[in-house]
């Protein structure tokens, strides 16, 4: 059953890629997909404070993203509009199940100097200026995933520094 699961978010994680590499944006269904998932295969050792330090982790961050923008512009700016795609934060949110607290901001801060580099290495065959983040994340948490299938260990729960 677990590798029914696994292969499950991997098939939504490289349809999350596609997606957004190609078109910038992420059908809806899939983050919702893999939360459910991720919940399910993580239901005996996920730990609600965690998921709540998570949320609240995300939740910071928005609001930076929110506080910068308005204060370099002198007025209210909503990030979505310009800045940030509203399926990369559901994204962020759907993975949060994944990962311990401490494993998940690991992986955001990581995750984000990673798709910083991913662009920069294809800008220039795109045609589009924006970040596919969900994209490169969803890359991220393949690459991660495989290990998972060849070791006892849990690169997402156990401590990994």
């Amino acid at each position: 059953m677990i590798y029914v699961l696994i292969s499950i978010l991997f098939i939504s994680f490289g349809i999350m890629l596609y997606q957004d590499v190609k078109y910038r944006h992420i059908h809806i269904g899939l983050p919702i997909l893999v939360l459910v998932v991720s919940i399910y295969m993580n239901k005996d050792i996920i730990v609600l404070f965690d998921s709540l330090k998570s949320l609240l982790f995300i939740g910071i961050n928005f609001i930076s993203i929110v506080a910068y923008f308005s204060i370099k512009k002198s007025k209210f700016q909503n990030p979505f509009k310009q800045h940030v795609g509203i399926g990369d934060l559901v994204f962020l949110i759907a993975v949060i199940p994944l990962f311990s607290f401490r494993n998940y901001m690991l992986f955001f801060i990581s995750g984000m100097i990673l798709s910083l580099v991913l662009y920069m290495i294809f800008q220039n065959k795109s045609k589009q200026k924006t970040i596919p983040l969900a994209g490169y994340l969803s890359l991220y948490i393949i690459i991660v995933m495989i290990p998972n299938l060849f070791f006892s260990t849990n690169v997402f729960y156990d401590f990994i520094i």
